[in-house]
């Protein structure tokens, strides 16, 4: 080799070192302005959380700048270069949408949330009103902020995070939870004027669910409070048990015959068993129009259901309050409510009276105002994450903002659905209190995708903490063997609602096969069956599902909410991908 030729060759190696070495550098800067980016980001969300305006300014503004430089080095030549590079091409690429999607959220989403954050107290209720103005006021950067998280959401899901740090994946957790509770501060701004009153009077039935009974919504109506509101003032006026709503001689609506088959008619005859279903809007339904034959001069424009530990969930941010010389906290009401009472007060009247006092102390302590409004949203948002929360509204607006979300809690059942929707939900069938001492979890694993169906693998598991000398309890609790089960024992009623067009296969019941009792509820398989737990006494069950045709996306999987405070929605990753 000539003299020239190697000296040709050295310069192209000096070259394809410094090249190597500069995108060596980008590549290092990048991910150093990334992790910048992330950590302000995080310090926003604090910022926020704790209302600290100063912080957040800073924060914000040291976000924008991390992101811009990060979106900038990786928007030229160099970092294209790096994206055709094997086996970090496609991690390259990825790096580049997160740093583009940080600098739009940090020019376009963030700013208006910070906007929202410093006034976000002011959406809450005081002096027994919300301010509807200011819901008017915050309604255009709730929605700026909705639309930026939405779209850097959608966006971000179609990274393959497998190469990267840890911390993006936080990242875009972060960015989907913000995006959905986004939505919902949207959909608040949206229809609490008119739900308030901001255009005549409302009148709302505020449905108080109890766990210790539990219901396929979470608990048995144990109480209903008639709440009317108009330009913003809210006012209970009213309040019943909801066992004196009783029992009608036939169905107050017409039931279809999966209703029939899956209810008998007791859906429709007994205000305390209308939330059997796990149609929300469905439940609501009957509720109001068994409510209208008791009040016709009480017209109602929508039902709100709340449930115990939702309650205490509320008490956490706003203190405890005393009932009847017992002081009700966050930590004790669902065993006070739930239990306690039951024992201390064993008159059914006696119990009424302290539901009563209790919901009506609650709902005062929350408009007149709290000291720590972050507090309260987050209660609220957390008893809507968990499904303890629901709302049905007739006006036709309102119920066309409230349409899919979590809060109106429909039973999903449009054919055209992609992802396939799993319920698995309980009723107590021991005509009792003893749901108290339920405990159960629900497990279910997509397994297969093939032709665009989707197979899952599902078990569940009851179990019964009462104690051994439960048959002792006072006959409230344990029924008293009026409904045939044993004093101290329950029996819950389990049904499987299947994903649309799809099937529920054969269930084992502690391992061996047994029939189920079989229903469709408009294109959604339903099987059912029955689970006696006597105290201490666990029980297994397992099963197969198939989803319908085409439902290729994740699954989305719902349970009865209990007295256990968790969430009780999970979305799974789709078979499919793994198919791929």
């Amino acid at each position: 080799m000539s003299s020239r030729n190697r000296w040709v060759l050295a310069a192209v190696g000096v070259v394809v070192v410094l090249a190597g070495a500069w995108c060596a550098y980008t590549a290092w800067q990048v991910q150093d302005d990334l992790d910048d980016a992330v950590r302000h980001a995080e310090a926003v969300q604090t910022a926020v959380e704790e209302r600290d305006p100063e912080t957040l300014r800073d924060e914000l503004d040291a976000l924008r700048d991390a992101s811009s430089a990060a979106a900038d080095r990786t928007s030229g030549p160099t970092w294209a270069l790096l994206t055709k590079v094997p086996w970090f091409g496609d991690d390259a690429a990825g790096i580049e949408l997160v740093s583009d999607v940080l600098d739009d959220l940090a020019a376009d989403g963030i700013e208006p949330l910070a906007t929202v954050s410093e006034r976000v107290d002011e959406l809450l209720p005081r002096d027994g009103g919300a301010d509807l103005a200011v819901v008017g006021e915050l309604s255009g950067p709730v929605s700026q902020a909705e639309a930026a998280f939405a779209r850097a959401d959608e966006r971000l899901q179609d990274v393959d995070a497998s190469g990267l740090h840890t911390r993006f994946t936080d990242f875009r957790g972060r960015v989907d939870s913000a995006a959905r509770g986004l939505r919902s501060a949207r959909i608040a701004t949206d229809v609490l004027p008119t739900m308030l009153g901001g255009d005549g009077k409302r009148r709302h039935l505020l449905v108080f669910q109890n766990n210790a009974e539990v219901r396929a919504t979470g608990g048995l109506p144990g109480a209903v409070s008639y709440l009317e509101a108009e330009d913003g003032r809210i006012a209970l006026t009213h309040h019943v048990a909801g066992s004196a709503l009783g029992r009608t001689p036939t169905s107050v609506l017409p039931l279809t015959d999966a209703e029939v088959e899956l209810y008998d008619d007791y859906l429709g005859r007994y205000f305390v068993d209308a939330n059997m279903t796990p149609d929300v809007p469905r439940a609501a339904d009957l509720m109001v129009a068994r409510w209208q034959q008791e009040y016709p001069m009480r017209p109602v424009d929508g039902v709100v259901m709340v449930d115990a530990v939702a309650i205490s969930y509320l008490l956490e941010a706003t203190g405890p309050i005393t009932v009847d010389g017992v002081e009700l906290t966050g930590d004790n009401l669902v065993d006070e409510l739930l239990h306690e009472s039951y024992v201390r007060l064993p008159e059914p009247a006696a119990q009424d009276a302290f539901f009563a006092e209790v919901a009506g102390e609650t709902f005062a302590r929350f408009t007149r105002g709290v000291g720590d409004p972050a507090a309260m949203l987050r209660a609220l948002a957390r008893g809507v994450d968990e499904r303890r929360v629901f709302v049905t509204s007739y006006d036709d607006d309102v119920r066309a903002a409230l349409d899919g979300t979590a809060i109106a809690g429909e039973l999903v059942t449009d054919a055209d659905v992609t992802s396939p929707q799993v319920e698995v939900t309980l009723n107590d069938t021991t005509g009792a209190k003893m749901s108290y001492y339920l405990r159960y979890d629900v497990d279910v694993v997509p397994v297969s995708c093939v032709d665009g169906v989707q197979s899952f693998s599902a078990k569940a598991r009851l179990r019964s903490i009462a104690p051994a000398d439960a048959a002792t309890l006072p006959a409230y609790i344990t029924g008293g063997g009026d409904y045939g089960v044993d004093p101290g024992s329950q029996v819950v009623t389990v049904r499987v609602f299947g994903p649309v067009g799809g099937t529920v296969g054969q269930l084992e019941f502690n391992g061996e096969p047994m029939d189920l009792i079989r229903a469709d509820q408009d294109g959604r398989p339903v099987g059912m069956t029955y689970v006696q737990l006597d105290p201490g006494q666990t029980v297994d069950l397992a099963w197969t599902m198939k989803s319908g045709a085409g439902q290729t996306g994740d699954a989305v999987v719902a349970v009865t909410p209990t007295i256990e405070k968790r969430n009780s929605r999970e979305v799974l990753a789709t078979a499919c991908r793994r198919a791929d």
